[in-house]
């Protein structure tokens, strides 16, 4: 892999300025176009579009979908302020130009492509917004005239949105904005600010709160009735019932009264049963948003340590750094990911950033690179800056994914565990045991540090027979060969992490499957598996079985993504290339198939499938979400790993 390694560390050395000031774009191929149209519709290079759409130089396709690069705007020379305006279902030009105070040509001067195409929903446009007077005319209860209005201030207190305070002084976000250029484009409003309100005559009014029955949620970025109904198990009716003010729709800063209910499940508490019991379902079919989606990789690619004219001193940087090699691994997968999306409509603004790139904060660094209306952030790797990310974007609802760590110690709403947990594993293959446990002898060897799974499996199996090693985590094996039968086949399952006992059940057990039907389990294949003397044939004649977050694929068998990854990089994949490639289609696919990936996680009624790795995200009571997708393979008399559910 180290020619890709290099090849991928140039290009992002080399490119990591124009990731911030270029972004992509679909086009469709409709008859009669030819490279020289699109290149000059696009006013790109016949190179540039060769280099992003390689199958194009064997001759253009109707209906091909292409990548096309796009100048991201910069900031704009005229006395202008912009807001981005993401378009929702069944507003049109006009509509969204009467909220906004602009013309319908005002948008289109900004928005070039509308000129020759509709607004289509889920699309971003950017709305000039200039200075504007309010006018208001309220009438005194006393005199019957009209009051006169003079500009007044206003101090944010703690959790206040621009929503609220708009609706405090009767007025619309976009005219608070227009007298606070200051808050244009964050939701954020620090503690204490002062801001520019007209003088009106009204009282803030403060909603008394029954903390026994109700509870005040207020309203995130895409959130919608349904997000609604899955957080708190309320209908819309409820939802507007309680709040007269929401039958126009949410809008996000808005403080909604909901009725307390039980939701949502805990991953600790989910029921054993149920973990396999899973449709297998595809998604690619369900496509319905294809706007562009804006998505962030936060990676360790160590630029700082790169030096740009010495390819020697890099190989030894990439050959000293195993995580380095790692995120460059992943982030092939990326790109290809984006790639396959791209061949489904799918076009993707991917923001690559190192990860010390985050060091000064989040929103920080996308307000200094004009990032904005992130759909998803992937990464990092390690879980405590992804966490560290989550906790960051927590307020702005954007979701962050976590790529490779399954230990979040921390939870937020807008977070995402793609790895599931140990106990998600364990639970399984518990469940797989007492599923097929009917005509079996099942014995347990656990040691003392695995108390808590072997009051799991006791719990789970009635019957199961116990036995403790002694002290030093020696096993006599005539203590498991009295309780062999002779008659039924035998499920023993190990739980221990010392290598030595590992090693000797191993050894012992192969020893007596001569005159016995045994087959091996354990809850938890930790390195101790991997123990030098601890012969593959031995666990291969054990059927030895085990839960996985993922499967092995052949990489040496032909396939849409082997293929592509050797015409790109000359090589074949492994395992991290592998993960980078299946959770980044999964996301995008997700992506696509609603307003949000939360809001596709909730709908969502079966695992997806890839490469080595699947996806069932579920809700988690205390935040986000949380993969339950496990794999439970075995040695078979090859010497591979096989599925077996």
């Amino acid at each position: 892999m180290k020619k890709i390694s290099i090849l991928l560390l140039f290009f992002l050395f080399g490119k990591s300025i124009a990731f911030a000031q270029t972004s992509y774009q679909s086009h469709y191929v409709k008859q009669g176009e030819t490279v020289f149209s699109i290149t000059k519709k696009y006013n790109i290079s016949e190179e540039e579009l060769y280099r992003l759409n390689p199958e194009v130089k064997n001759g253009l396709k109707n209906n091909t979908v292409l990548i096309i690069p796009t100048e991201v705007a910069r900031e704009p020379i005229e006395n202008i302020t912009f807001k981005d305006h993401r378009v929702k279902r069944k507003e049109t030009l006009f509509s969204i130009s009467q909220v906004y105070g602009v013309t319908v040509d005002d948008i289109k001067k900004h928005n070039k492509h509308l000129y020759s195409s509709q607004i289509k929903k889920g699309e971003n446009i950017k709305i000039p917004i200039r200075t504007v007077t309010i006018v208001s005319n309220p009438i005194s209860a006393n005199k019957g005239k009209p009051e006169e209005i003079t500009s007044g201030e206003h101090v944010v207190e703690n959790q206040e949105t621009k929503f609220g305070i708009a609706k405090i002084y009767g007025i619309s976000v976009a005219e608070l904005e227009a007298l606070n250029p200051v808050i244009y484009g964050t939701d954020i409003l620090p503690l204490a600010m002062v801001l520019n309100v007209p003088k009106l005559p009204i009282e803030k009014i403060t909603m008394p709160i029954d903390e026994e029955e109700y509870t005040f949620y207020t309203v995130k970025s895409k959130e919608g009735f349904y997000r609604l109904k899955i957080l708190f198990g309320v209908t819309q009716e409820e939802v507007i019932q309680l709040n007269p003010e929401a039958k126009d729709g949410l809008k996000e800063g808005m403080v909604v009264k909901i009725p307390k209910k039980k939701v949502a499940v805990n991953e600790q508490t989910t029921e054993i049963a149920t973990i396999l019991d899973v449709n297998k379902i595809s998604i690619e079919n369900r496509l319905t948003n294809f706007s562009t989606k804006n998505v962030v990789v936060f990676l360790p690619f160590e630029l700082n340590n790169i030096i740009k004219d010495s390819i020697s001193q890099n190989e030894n940087q990439i050959s000293n750094s195993a995580s380095l090699r790692i995120a460059l691994d992943f982030y092939s997968g990326v790109l290809i990911a984006a790639d396959f999306a791209k061949q489904k409509g799918i076009s993707v603004n991917l923001h690559i950033f190192d990860t010390e790139e985050m060091e000064l904060g989040v929103n920080a660094l996308f307000n200094r690179k004009n990032i904005k209306n992130v759909d998803v952030v992937l990464g990092p790797l390690r879980q405590v800056q992804v966490e560290r990310v989550a906790a960051d974007l927590e307020e702005k609802n954007i979701p962050v994914l976590s790529p490779l760590s399954n230990r979040q110690s921390k939870m937020y709403s807008n977070f995402i565990q793609s790895i599931p947990s140990n106990t998600i594993l364990e639970n399984a293959m518990i469940s797989f045991i007492r599923e097929n446990s009917d005509g079996k002898n099942i014995i347990l060897i656990a040691d003392g540090s695995k108390s808590a799974q072997q009051q799991k499996l006791q719990n789970a199996i009635p019957g199961i027979i116990l036995i403790n090693p002694g002290e030093g985590g020696y096993l006599k094996m005539e203590l498991v060969s009295d309780k062999l039968s002779k008659s039924q086949e035998n499920w023993v399952i190990l739980e221990s992490k010392k290598a030595t006992l590992v090693n000797s059940v191993v050894s012992g057990l192969n020893g007596l499957r001569r005159n016995n039907t045994i087959r091996l389990f354990t809850l938890d294949k930790n390195d101790s598996y991997d123990f030098s003397e601890i012969s593959n044939l031995h666990l291969a004649r054990l059927s030895f079985t085990f839960p996985s977050v993922s499967k092995i694929f052949d990489y040496k068998e032909e396939s849409p993504f082997v293929s592509a990854y050797k015409e790109v990089y000359g090589t074949l994949p492994n395992r991290f290339a592998a993960r980078g490639f299946d959770i980044t289609y999964d996301m995008l696919l997700r992506l696509a198939c609603s307003e949000s990936i939360f809001e596709t996680n909730d709908l969502m009624d079966g695992e997806t499938s890839y490469l080595e790795n699947k996806f069932n995200y579920k809700k988690n009571n205390q935040g986000g979400y949380y993969n339950t997708s496990v794999f439970i393979l075995k040695y078979n008399e090859d010497l591979k790993l096989e599925e077996v559910k």
